[in-house]
């Protein structure tokens, strides 16, 4: 199934798969990768304070163990990053047999046609433009999980 949620025209849209390929949990998982950690915990504030249990990974080489083992149902992820980037993690958390279903929102400055063509080949299925506004991501993330 593919389902499209439009925020904005201009820089938000979804395609989802099937979020019941993910182990079912009372409290919905967010796991918020950042290499800013002011953000990150900004964030995981907001979440928390909508009904989400989340996470934050400040190093995108640690985000895959992370999400392997608590099985978030969304990855929300910086893009440009040192070491592994954003797009690189989106790569890896596809590649896996445990992640590859997770919804992965991307929110970067960098909004061009051809960052979103490249943010969604490497299988983000939300871009995001910075700043990312608390009523953005969570009707991003509501809309999916039938909240809206």
């Amino acid at each position: 199934m593919v389902r499209r949620v439009y925020v904005d025209s201009t820089d938000d849209f979804v395609m989802w798969r099937a979020i019941d390929a993910i182990r079912p949990v009372s409290t919905p998982r967010v796991l918020v990768v950042d290499d800013y950690p002011v953000g990150a915990d900004a964030l995981q504030l907001l979440l928390e304070q909508n009904g989400f249990e989340t996470r934050t990974v400040n190093d995108a080489s640690l985000a895959c163990a992370v999400a392997e083992e608590w099985l978030p149902f969304a990855v929300v992820v910086d893009i440009v990053m040192p070491g592994v980037t954003g797009l690189e993690l989106a790569r890896r958390l596809r590649a896996s047999a445990l992640t590859r279903d997770m919804l992965l929102v991307a929110f970067t400055a960098r909004t061009s046609n051809d960052d979103r063509t490249r943010a969604l080949e490497a299988g983000f299925d939300v871009h995001c433009a910075k700043p990312l506004t608390p009523n953005r991501l969570l009707t991003v993330l509501e809309s999916v999980i039938g909240r809206c």
